[in-house]
């Protein structure tokens, strides 16, 4: 709605200057990008912490150390669900095996409450991962350097 009476405005005005049309893609590609960067650093980030957070406990490699924080028993249910978001974004094909007894251990789910049991989804979302890659996994070729 709002789109269509931008844009019967912008007929009304007659032809808009190449410059002009030049200056909004331009705007709107930097923001696309910034908005991009923005959306890889903090999932960046929220991996980081998830694992020097599992690493700072178990004193293990980053992968093996979230598997241990999911088999916890003093992580809350959204720490682990952080914990298998993490394994997922991670992508490594070492946390396969555990990921899918655990999916296979974990009853059908309608939908998903973080606080209150492990999710099937994300563990599901973190076994395709796994398999297929995704987007971000790249990210974290260095993770055993992080302190």
């Amino acid at each position: 709605m709002l789109l269509s009476k931008i844009w019967i405005k912008l007929a009304d005005c007659g032809p808009i200057p190449m410059r002009r049309l030049l200056v909004i893609f331009l705007i709107l590609v930097f923001g696309a990008l910034v908005f991009f960067g923005f959306s890889l650093f903090t999932i960046y980030s929220g991996v980081k912490t998830a694992c020097l957070k599992a690493k700072e406990e178990y004193r293990l490699d980053c992968v093996d150390s979230l598997i241990a924080y999911v088999n916890s028993e003093k992580a809350s249910f959204r720490e682990k669900n952080s914990a298998i978001w993490a394994l997922g974004q991670i992508a490594d094909k070492k946390a396969l095996p555990f990921l899918e007894e655990l999916n296979d251990s974990l009853p059908a789910q309608e939908s998903c409450q973080y606080d209150h049991f492990l999710c099937r989804y994300e563990v599901e979302k973190a076994i395709k991962w796994c398999r297929e890659g995704n987007i971000t996994h790249w990210m974290y070729r260095y993770r055993d350097s992080w302190k």
